[in-house]
């Protein structure tokens, strides 16, 4: 029987894709790429090795997969936000908040976020290009809200895409500082302290 398009057997696969996912994600963070391994993994989403096999090839594919899965769902999370917020004020801290919230919620992934995603910002021989894409859409997401409150006199003149991207590199920055030193502490204070730093240097006097 169909369930929205798809069948039972289409269910079941994507269901099971999600669980080693997760478990990936998981042993990714607590043992880096190198330490990782199939078996491990295999332990954590509770299915035997060869059922891993059966969806992705090899660990590179299946930590690359995670990644992006991770990252994809992060990002739905921010866009889903800025709707809802109107002016570039509530913007601006909705980007922040739905990414404080989201790896409160994931701290485990935020682990091998961290380090793939500095590798992409110091332009690393190690990053991975297939997360550029992912880093230049929610530059260009946070850009964009940047131009707008500029157009409309919200925020004073400056160079949008560049201030873009240090926006994005200091919440990454104040977000490691938060889940890897923070000890499972409550959002709420971070984000508050981060969006007045920022909207006091760049909002309209």
């Amino acid at each position: 029987m169909a369930l929205a398009g798809k069948t039972k057997k289409d269910v079941l696969l994507e269901f099971r894709t999600t669980e080693i996912l997760e478990a990936a994600r998981t042993v990714f963070a607590e043992r880096g790429f190198n330490g990782a391994t199939i078996d491990a993994i295999a332990v954590e989403a509770g299915v035997a090795k060869g059922t891993v096999y059966l969806y992705f090839d090899s660990k590179r594919e299946l930590f690359l997969a995670s990644m992006r899965e991770g990252v994809l769902a992060l990002h739905a999370e921010v866009a889903a936000q800025l709707r809802t917020a109107g002016s570039c004020e509530g913007k601006l801290h909705a980007f922040i908040a739905a990414r404080f919230n989201y790896f409160s919620r994931n701290r485990a992934f935020f682990r091998i976020y961290y380090t793939e995603f500095s590798h992409l910002v110091c332009g690393a021989a190690n990053a991975q290009p297939e997360f550029q894409d992912l880093y230049e859409e929610q530059a260009k997401l946070l850009e964009e809200v940047l131009a707008e409150g500029i157009a409309m006199g919200q925020l004073r003149p400056f160079d949008a895409p560049r201030t873009a991207r240090i926006f994005y590199d200091l919440v990454r920055a104040a977000l490691a500082q938060h889940i890897l030193h923070g000890a499972g502490d409550s959002p709420d204070e971070p984000i508050r302290t981060l969006f007045e730093f920022v909207w006091k240097g760049i909002g309209a006097k």
